[in-house]
């Protein structure tokens, strides 16, 4: 918890903890909303995938503008003009499926403007020491909110309506961006702001690319992560079908992923104080694998919300150590191009393996694609340990200092 020592860190942590918390009662009342207005199936998929347009393919190109812009002020403007759009959803998108489309997506648009940009700047406001728990507090706040807000956000779409679910999250935002205005300013690079704009986004990619700390993390993520998604597709199928322990089973084995999660944000940055970083990485994505191949090995209920909640301590066993690596391996004026990558070459791998879960399932029966899903996983993770595993960071004096 040193991290939140610092005033800096403290305030994009709060603003994060209380947008998140709206975030997931949109959610919740966006997919209620759509279905509501449609009873179609083919529009709650192209809402989705309205989102998954803007992350995979406008994040990057956003990113390499960003990088060289005042991102205290990016941070302030992501959050303030989201409360707007948000609010005219029960208002104008209800109305029109078409203008609902439009706010979901650029409301996506300042999302992938301000998370990369937030992630960037967490080596600016806390020690190198303390990135990692840093980082950690940052999915802490994701995962606190999943548990305590999800089921909130059911309940309060079923009593109220979808509308007050948005009007809420409009106020979070709007909650948020005046908590960040309290920022000391986060310049830009100099040597950012000289270089053309798709000179930046060649060099984003270069490196991503070229570094091979950075390369061989977020290749091993991108294998695992089109494996591993398995489960955000097939967990529903495996409560319901398999386990045959109806909505309520499958919320209690979504409860323990999420409150392994919890606790996986307090345990790692522990672990990382006596574990190099990146050999910590490899062996969360190990033995989150093997967990999930147990999942499908023995499909019982109590061993399922066991191996859920010890799956969702690997996660972020994994997740924190990545988003570290990545910090302490890019320089500052890099930061957002690499994270917004990262960001579209993770959805990119999630769609995957939601897509490949999905189509298989029939043929071959969820137990056996959590099975496979789970060895692969693992093989991913003991091929790159065997080959070499993961360089460690190495940065300058001028970099520490930053």
């Amino acid at each position: 918890m040193e991290a939140l020592r610092s005033p800096g860190f403290f305030r994009l942590f709060l603003a994060y903890l209380v947008s998140q918390a709206g975030s997931k009662v949109h959610r919740v009342a966006l997919l209620v909303l759509v279905y509501l207005l449609t009873e179609n199936a083919l529009w709650v998929s192209l809402t989705l995938g309205a989102q998954l347009v803007g992350t995979v393919v406008f994040s990057p190109l956003l990113s390499a503008w960003a990088d060289t812009q005042d991102r205290k002020a990016l941070l302030v403007w992501s959050d303030l003009l989201r409360a707007p759009l948000v609010a005219l959803i029960p208002l104008l998108g209800a109305k029109s499926l078409p203008v609902l489309l439009l706010l979901v997506f650029l409301i996506e648009l300042l999302r992938d403007l301000h998370d990369p940009i937030q992630n960037a700047a967490i080596p600016d406001l806390v020690e190198e020491k303390h990135v990692d728990s840093a980082n950690g507090l940052v999915l802490f706040a994701e995962r606190l909110s999943e548990v305590a807000f999800v089921g909130l956000a059911g309940a309060l779409v079923a009593a109220v309506g979808p509308a007050y679910a948005f009007y809420l999250d409009a106020a979070t935002y709007l909650a948020s961006g005046l908590i960040l205005l309290g920022l000391l300013p986060l310049r830009p690079n100099a040597r950012a702001q000289k270089a053309a704009y798709w000179q930046r986004v060649k060099e984003g990619i270069g490196h991503l690319v070229g570094h091979p700390a950075i390369r061989r993390t977020v290749g091993a993520l991108f294998a695992a992560a089109a494996f591993g998604s398995v489960e955000t597709a097939l967990g529903v199928v495996l409560a319901l079908k398999w386990l045959q322990v109806g909505s309520t089973g499958f919320g209690l084995m979504e409860a323990s992923l999420a409150l392994g999660a919890i606790l996986g944000t307090l345990l790692v940055p522990r672990l990382t104080q006596r574990l190099p970083r990146e050999r910590l990485f490899l062996y969360g994505l190990l033995v989150f694998g093997f967990l999930e191949a147990s999942v499908g090995a023995f499909p019982v209920f109590a061993w399922v919300l066991l191996a859920l909640f010890l799956s969702g301590v690997a996660n972020l066993a994994f997740i924190i150590p990545a988003r570290s690596i990545l910090q302490l391996n890019t320089p500052q004026e890099m930061r957002g191009r690499i994270f917004a990558a990262f960001s579209a070459v993770m959805n990119a791998a999630v769609l995957i393996g939601t897509m490949l879960g999905g189509s298989l399932e029939k043929a071959l029966g969820a137990p056996t694609l959590f099975l496979l899903a789970g060895l692969m996983v693992s093989l991913v993770a003991a091929l790159t340990l065997l080959t070499g595993g993961i360089p460690e960071a190495r940065r300058s004096p001028e970099e520490r200092s930053t």
